[in-house]
């Protein structure tokens, strides 16, 4: 087997993680637009649903995860992974463009209805969360047990969550559980995009998630910044530049994403200009680089997504007993 060189792994990934996210927006926007539609109605899909974790799901499925391995998708991921499956070559066009349609790939992931390598039905929300620590729970009893036939490697339940779907109350009853009979093998990865169809996801929010997991012993890792974000802040006044960052409420973030570099620069200029060395940071970018610079943001970042994923390869558990 060829092992690449770190650069050339990383630009193979970043370029099917652009696959990936290209052909799950087309998947969305052909089943609403292209496709046939006798009564006009609109078929759906989540378009920035899916961007949120297209680099994370790139990361693991193409990276990281090994075949003992199990996932639950979050289920407005779906495209996401129906595109990855594609890729794999589990996956048809002809299902794709049927997204949401008879016969084609399901909305959400589906064991029974969907013909790629569905590990958990997800479509209600929150219940795929829970099943993966159940899950793990049950690996390890058939193991004590010797249910097995005892060649079957370990696996990880991974389970891809929406932020809202932490909104559901059986997520908190099964964490209590997994606390109570020591889980392991589990890992969640939280895509705290702040967006919900019923509203926007409180801000700092986060600090409280982080919190309740510590509370019954996980591990938490945050993955905040991307690499870019992370060189600007090693340069002089670059911890003003953080703490900026960390202070800005998500409604003006969001706004200034969609104004691009000439907003970012306006608003830098306005707050932080007696620092020499943020001065030095706008002078070296211009309004694009700026703009790549300010929303570079680890989730959407693939070096970060895989130092994130690949730190936790060999844990067993997600935290040391409290």
């Amino acid at each position: 087997m060829t092992t690449l060189a770190p650069v050339q792994r990383l630009r193979l990934l970043r370029e099917l993680e652009r696959k990936v996210l290209w052909l799950s927006a087309w998947t969305i926007h052909h089943a609403n637009h292209l496709r046939p539609n006798r009564d006009g109605l609109k078929v759906g899909g989540h378009q920035a649903s899916c961007a949120s974790l297209a680099t994370v799901m790139s990361a693991l499925y193409f990276s990281v995860l090994r075949p003992e391995d199990r996932v639950a998708v979050k289920p407005h991921a779906s495209p996401v992974f129906h595109a990855i499956q594609y890729l794999f070559g589990n996956q048809t066009q002809e299902k794709l463009e049927r997204f949401r349609a008879l016969g084609g790939a399901q909305s959400y992931p589906s064991r029974t209805k969907d013909v790629d390598d569905v590990d958990f039905s997800t479509g209600s929300v929150g219940l795929g969360v829970a099943m993966t620590l159940f899950s793990s729970l049950v690996q390890d009893y058939v193991r004590l047990k010797n249910l097995g036939d005892g060649e079957r490697p370990t696996g990880r339940m991974v389970a891809l969550v929406g932020d809202a779907e932490l909104d559901e109350g059986n997520i908190f009853e099964a964490l209590l559980e997994g606390w109570k009979h020591d889980v392991r093998n589990l890992w969640w990865v939280i895509d705290y995009n702040r967006q919900s169809l019923d509203g926007v996801v409180n801000d700092r929010l986060f600090g409280r998630i982080g919190e309740m997991f510590e509370l019954v012993g996980w591990r938490v890792v945050t993955l905040k910044y991307g690499k870019l974000l992370e060189a600007a802040y090693a340069q002089p006044d670059g911890e003003q530049l953080r703490q900026w960052i960390d202070a800005c409420p998500n409604s003006l973030y969001s706004a200034l994403v969609f104004k691009g570099g000439a907003g970012w620069r306006e608003a830098l200029t306005r707050d932080l200009n007696q620092y020499p060395g943020i001065r030095r940071i706008l002078e070296q970018h211009d309004d694009e680089a700026l703009h790549r610079l300010m929303t570079n943001l680890a989730g959407n970042d693939m070096e970060a997504a895989l130092d994130g994923s690949e730190g936790g390869q060999h844990t067993v558990r997600p935290a040391p007993p409290p």
